[in-house]
């Protein structure tokens, strides 16, 4: 299923009718105004989970999440899950998920694959070589993975599912594993739902309530990786504004440098450097000392790769 919308404004209404921490609006990364592309575009693949259940998923959520938060981007989110597929299953499938795709993919798998292994049918060697083909494929085609942990199964009542809980800690400590190793995306899934078995419909798969908090999960990833990867140079309003004692700045780079942020007057005259150091690309803030200046208007700059951007920003005193 593909959801494909252009927002070219949002409003964020509070949602009442959930309860909980499920009771909120997407957090939006403060650099969303310098996201360097025209289009997001997401590609969700797994098994049940991915493909929605009970007439639940996350995908429209995570749509809407992410048109709240990059307002006139186009936005793409297609939904590629089959209920029961283990890791091994979904290899035949994936080359066609991603073909023509760019953007993300956000890979939710290994809950069969967990009872596979509790019945002895499957080895953790044989997961971790697949996950290791979905990312490396993935890399290959340009598209930036997002890998989502696997949830607890609602053990309760079922002593049986325990066994099943064991090898999903063994395998979301492999996906850890091969985040760091490949430098790719996390997206937490099993630590934000934890054992509150209230957001599960049954034994494994989230209810409404569980299907929403999963899309903020990623969304944030989503977040992080674009302020790693996909911004272009920018320079923020400091906040708050008009400041006191202190104000915080931040900014983003497209590419590694150094970054020099100076504070003028709003005659032009020099006051004094704030910033000046080599970074990443992404985004940073920094927090910057004001109490030894005179109240007034001033101007600050900064100088990256030739480029200068001015903003102003006003001093205040009690």
């Amino acid at each position: 299923m593909h959801y494909r919308k252009i927002i070219f404004f949002a409003f964020i209404f509070p949602l009442s009718i959930l309860s909980g921490y499920a009771q909120q609006a997407p957090s939006c990364s403060a650099a969303a105004k310098f996201y360097g592309k025209d289009s997001i575009n997401v590609t969700t693949f797994g098994a049940s989970t991915v493909e929605g259940v009970g007439g639940q998923s996350f995908q429209p959520d995570l749509l809407n999440n992410i048109e709240a938060c990059y307002t006139g981007v186009i936005v793409s989110v297609t939904r590629n899950g089959v209920g029961g597929e283990t890791t091994t299953q979904g290899l035949k499938r994936y080359p066609a998920a991603i073909a023509g795709r760019t953007g993300f993919i956000i890979i939710l798998m290994g809950a069969n694959d967990a009872a596979q292994l509790a019945a002895g049918k499957q080895k953790l060697a044989d997961t971790e070589k697949n996950m290791r083909y979905y990312i490396e494929t993935a890399i290959k085609n340009k598209l930036i993975p997002i890998i989502g942990t696997v949830q607890f199964f609602n053990d309760r009542n079922d002593p049986n599912l325990r066994t099943n809980n064991l090898y999903v800690n063994q395998i979301n400590a492999l996906y850890r594993r091969l985040v760091f190793e490949y430098k790719v995306y996390l997206a937490d899934v099993n630590r934000s739902l934890g054992r509150d078995f209230s957001l599960y419909q049954d034994a494994v798969h989230p209810n409404a309530l569980g299907y929403k908090l999963i899309s903020y999960v990623f969304s944030d990833a989503i977040n992080r990786a674009i302020e790693d990867r996909l911004l272009l140079v920018g320079l923020n309003q400091n906040y708050p504004n008009p400041s006191v004692d202190r104000t915080n700045i931040g900014f983003s780079l497209s590419q590694a440098g150094r970054v020099v942020i100076k504070l003028y007057g709003i005659n032009g005259r020099f006051v004094k450097t704030l910033f000046d150091a080599y970074q990443n690309a992404g985004y940073r803030v920094i927090n910057v000392p004001l109490n030894e200046l005179d109240p007034g208007i001033y101007l600050y700059s900064m100088q990256v790769g030739g480029q200068i951007i001015t903003k102003k920003m006003m001093v205040m005193r009690h």
